[in-house]
């Protein structure tokens, strides 16, 4: 057998790049180094023109499809648009983007070197779930839906209560972060990207097609009612029965995916 030739001198290259920032370590623990490669995490969205990129990208899939249904039809309720696809394309963005996350790190050798450093497994994989949680709240939730409660203002005429439409944003959210963490942990599981895209676009798909064939029951434990109740919820009135089940099942299962994704990481060589 061949002894491991380790990572590139590239791969190399980059680590040090990646952490010639990183402050000393002040933690221990589980939390060792977490601040510091939240930082580096949050840098490669803010500190480059990713998040711009990213911005103008929902802009455009999210606001430009309410703005042609408003156009189109002023009088249609245009959250009925609204938020569907933005619960459709933000997830489908989720898995394409963050396929690699874990994966890149991996075969180009930089994950062995972060974790030679005073950087723990855990900090490793909950620094990645963060930064992307927060890079995707921010560039594809919160700014398409300030410009929605805009375009709907001026370009439909209505006045849609504040409240309840950040109800259904964090319903939106919590959907968005369900996805997120089935990534980054099947991330932890496969060493390509193929099965991890196929096996993320075929749980959205699943519940886009077959949602509506299958006992409610199930379909509340999973995040394809999250975009249904998020409907209700921004319409005002009273809240769907189902709404807290819905919020602790699909909570339990971003926690899940996390400790399942720590457990595989910590039983890997990188």
């Amino acid at each position: 057998m061949s002894a491991n030739p380790g990572p590139s001198s590239s791969a190399l290259a980059q680590a040090e790049s990646t952490t010639q920032h990183l402050r000393p370590i002040t933690t221990g623990g589980w939390r060792r180094g977490f601040a510091p490669m939240l930082g580096k995490e949050l840098g490669q969205w803010w500190g480059t023109k990713q998040w711009l990129v990213q911005a103008l990208t929902w802009l455009v899939l999210i606001n430009g499809v309410a703005a042609l249904a408003m156009i189109m039809d002023p009088s249609e309720d245009t959250l009925k648009v609204f938020l569907p696809v933005t619960a459709l394309v933000t997830a489908v963005g989720v898995i394409v983007t963050t396929q690699g996350a874990i994966i890149g790190e991996k075969q180009r050798g930089t994950a062995a070197w972060i974790l030679s450093k005073p950087v723990t497994r855990t900090s490793f994989l909950l620094s990645k779930l963060a930064a992307y949680g927060i890079g995707f709240g921010v560039v594809a939730l919160a700014i398409p839906w300030a410009i929605f409660l805009a375009e709907d203002r001026f370009i439909a005429g209505n006045d849609v209560a504040l409240l309840p439409m950040l109800g259904a944003l964090g319903l939106l959210a919590l959907h968005l972060l369900v996805y997120l963490a089935l990534v980054i942990a099947l991330g932890t599981v496969f060493d390509s990207r193929g099965p991890i895209a196929a096996i993320g676009i075929g749980v959205l798909l699943t519940g886009q097609f077959f949602g509506g064939m299958l006992p409610i029951g199930f379909v509340t434990l999973l995040p394809w009612i999250l975009p249904e109740l998020a409907d209700a919820v921004a319409h005002g009135g009273e809240l769907p029965a189902s709404l807290p089940t819905a919020l602790i099942a699909n909570g339990a299962l971003i926690v899940a995916a996390t400790v399942t994704g720590l457990w595989r990481l910590s039983r890997q060589e990188l």
